[in-house]
Parts: structure tokens; sequence; C-alpha cells
């Protein structure tokens, strides 16, 4: 069997932790790894890593490899689409991907944020599913609900499938409903939520797109050829010119709507694996330990008479006294203060500081890079503080800046400095000035992490001020 994860998701109901550059499933927030890091680890057992493959966005590509490098995870199974088009589309190229290497494959399909904590069952769940998709059918898991929940999509249960306990075929498909349909979904005892994973052949779910999207259908075999590998470092599959345009004209729909609810072939298999889609702060009460007052607390806090709170911090000190039912998010550039009951409503917030043009709605304080990542500390009209972190062994792009310049000064570790074609190596407390329009690159050609301070001065600071000569990592 073949595992493909979809992990192109933004989470933003997990702001300010999650945004568009660093989203939910790259973050840690419960277990030993991130999402995306757990999803694989619970796979592994079932699934060979030779035998996972990866979809996300473009600008998450590398950082996703990074965080998959322990595992062994080969790059050019990470398919980097341009831009979000929702699942159809993604399931279907990833599907003639698979077909390409094994005619007869069966592939199953993941959230790269989910949790699920029943390993046993759901182990039992993805065999028997497997067994029913070489039968031809298109398999979901169906979860029983616990409560009226008005987050997620339900299964309507149909007859039950001969020869296969707990296996129904699908009646319809129901969208998140309001309070009141979900607790008449919660005491019929025949809805069931939908929670993403499908396990099907590759030749069947093509087959299915073509019979009811053929528009997305009649693009794959030409996406297929504008495929390509990346010309940095790590090869990841990438689309050239030519297949990003036809990529981005083609429509974003969900595999439920293009293939899901038009099948007669849908069988779901009823699934109580500890199941949560942690799709919001609040969510994070089902899959966390909590003191004894029924509080969450992560990071430097401090909570008197607090009760049932979820307080999440990083270094700086988080004081609450008297809250009740609250999430309090903090970071370095944004504080988030909700009700518990309004937690789903933060994509909303995410949306409006946007559409203000706020870049903390997208862009966190700390941005990831596959060389390592910089921080903003503080800024003016004409300078920016950074503080900029190298990983052992790696080097930024040779570059140059048309409208600032640049002063470095190393806090720890070693750097090497090529400028202007000369070559400085610089230890702890030495700094350096790149000048404006030079050229210059920064690595790290030591064995720990290289930390440097960096301050521009400048009538325009900003990262597209950057024109790279030449990189690892085949930016441009």
């Amino acid at each position: 069997m073949y595992g493909v994860i979809l992990a192109g998701g933004s989470g933003t109901r997990f702001w300010p932790v999650s945004r568009e550059q660093s989203p939910k499933q790259l973050q840690q927030f419960f277990g030993s790894g991130t999402m995306i890091q757990n999803t694989v680890q619970r796979l592994l057992p079932l699934i060979s890593i030779e035998n996972l493959y990866v979809g996300t966005h473009q600008q998450q590509a590398l950082e996703t490899l990074r965080q998959l490098d322990s595992f062994a995870f080969s790059p050019n199974h990470l398919l980097a689409e341009p831009c979000s088009k929702n699942t159809a589309l993604a399931i279907g190229l990833m599907a003639k991907i698979v077909e390409e290497k094994d005619s007869e494959a069966i592939m199953a399909i993941f959230p790269a944020d989910h949790v699920v904590s029943n390993a046993k069952k759901f182990s039992q769940a993805l065999k028997k599913a497997e067994v029913l998709a070489q039968k031809g059918f298109l398999v979901t898991l169906g979860i029983p609900p616990t409560r009226p929940e008005t987050g997620f999509g339900y299964l309507k249960q149909g007859l039950e499938l001969e020869d296969s306990e707990d296996t129904y075929r699908v009646d319809r498909f129901e969208e998140k409903p309001d309070l009141s349909k979900a607790k008449k979904y919660l005491e019929q005892g025949t809805y069931f939520w939908n929670c993403g994973i499908f396990v099907w052949k590759a030749s069947a779910i093509l087959g299915e797109l073509q019979q009811h999207s053929p528009d997305i259908h009649l693009q794959l075999e030409t996406l297929m050829g504008c495929l390509q590998n990346s010309s940095g470092k790590l090869d990841y599959l990438e689309l050239n010119e030519k297949g990003c345009k036809l990529f981005s004209s083609l429509p974003s729909i969900s595999i439920d709507y293009a293939v899901m609810e038009n099948s007669s072939n849908v069988v779901m298999i009823a699934s109580d694996i500890g199941w949560n889609d942690v799709g919001s702060w609040n969510a994070l009460d089902e899959v966390c330990e909590k003191d004894f007052k029924g509080n969450i607390l992560t990071g430097n806090i401090l909570a008197q008479d607090c009760n049932n709170s979820i307080v999440h911090g990083q270094n700086r000190l988080i004081a609450t006294l008297g809250l009740k039912d609250t999430v309090v998010v903090d970071t370095q550039d944004a504080l988030l203060v909700c009700s518990k009951e309004r937690s789903q409503d933060v994509k909303k917030l995410v949306e409006s500081l946007i559409e203000k043009g706020c870049p903390e709605g997208r862009v966190p304080a700390t941005v990831k890079k596959p060389w390592g990542s910089y921080t903003n500390l503080d800024s003016g009209p004409t300078y920016l503080l950074k503080r900029i972190e190298v990983l052992p062994g790696e080097t930024l792009s040779l570059q140059s800046h048309k409208y600032r310049s640049e002063h470095w000064t190393v806090a720890s570790g070693s750097a090497e400095v090529e400028l202007k074609e000369k070559t400085f190596h610089l230890k702890a407390n030495e700094s350096i000035t790149i000048p404006l329009n030079a050229k210059h690159r920064l690595g790290n050609p030591g064995t720990e992490l290289l930390i440097i301070f960096e301050i521009q001065f400048g009538s325009i600071l900003d990262e597209k001020d950057i024109l790279r000569y030449d990189d690892r990592y085949g930016r441009h």
C-alpha cells in the first residue's frame, strides 16, 4: 500500500502560532514531534517510507523536507504545488504518479495535521480498507461522533456491506451542520464524522475523476509531462512554468465534491480510532494533558485561580489570573486572547488581518529557511535588526541588495563570509559590514549552530530586495 500525506493547509485557526508561511502541520503542539512528523511516525508500521508521498505548497516544501529528513524520506517523493487548489487536483496528480510506479497500487490518503490515539484500531481499519479497495471500492473511515460537532462534515450510513462487519455504503455526504442539525445527527446514530482518510486503487480514483470531474482528469497527463526535479540541493518534484500556469487555472474543489458525493462505489468503515482533526485551539482539550484545574499550560506560565483555560507561550513570562474557559497564545510578534467557544472564529480574525494588510496575518516573526531561520527583533524607518541562525554545514545564497547595507556580528559559532570575491572567517564578537550592491554570502563551516545579529540600513528593508547569483536550493 502507498500512502499520500496532504500537507498544504494553512491552519489559520491556530494563529498566531500557525501562519500561512509556517502552518499547523509544521508545528509541535503535543507529543514528540510536529504534526506531520507524528503522522509519518503513525504510518510507518503500515506503510514503508519508500512508499510514502507528500503533497504541499511550494513555500513549505523545504521546511517539510527538513522535518522529514530523520525518517530518510526521499525528497523526490514530495510534490510542491505552485498554489492551493484543494484536494481533488492534488489527489488526482498523486494518483497518476503512484499509478505510473505501480499500475495495481492501492493508495491511502491522510491529512498531515490530525491525531489518531488508538494505533491498533487504526491499523485494523486500514488493513480492512485495503482489502475493500482491492475489490474496486472507494473506502473512507467514518468516526462515531461523541458530541454535536459543527466543525466537521458528516457521512450518512447506508446499507451494511455483505461479509464486512462495520462497513456500510455511504448514503450521502453532509456539509458542516448548524448546532440543531448536529444534535439530530447525534441522536439518530446513523451519522459519522468525515475524517478525510481515504483508501482506493490509484486506477479507481482516476476512473472516478474521469467520470465525475473530467475538467481535472483531462489535464492530469499534461501535468505529468510538466513535472521536474527542482534545481536545488533537495530534488523534490515541482511543475515547470507551463505546468504552474495550467495547475493554477484548474478548479479548486475537494475530492468530496468532485468524486465522493457522486460515486456509487463509496463505502465507509465505522472506525473508533481516537481521531481528532485538532482544528482549533479548543481541540487541544481532547489531546493534551491538563492540570488539576483543567488548564493546558505550555511555556513559561504562572497561572493563578484559572480554570479550563489554554495558555500557550514561548520564553516570555505569561502571568494569568482568574481566567475561565479562555485561550491565551503569545508569540514574538502577536498575542491572541479569546474565549474557548469563539476559537473557531480565529480564522475570521486572520482574514481581517490580511484584509488590512497586517503582515502578522501571514508571516511569523521567526521565518524558517532551508539553511536555518531568521527572527525580526526590532525595526524603524531606516533600520531592521535580525537574529540569524545558520545550521552546521549550510550556506545562504550568493546575493546582493540594491537598497540596503548590512552589518553582521557573530554571537556564537563560526562564520564564513564571502564578500567581493574574498573570504573572511569570523568567530564570536567579530563583525563585518556588507556594503550596498556588494556580492556576498554567509555560511556555517562549523559543527555548531551559527548565530549572528544583523542590522540592515536603507531606504527599503524588504525580503524582495535580494538579487541571487547562486543558490544551492534552486531559489531565484
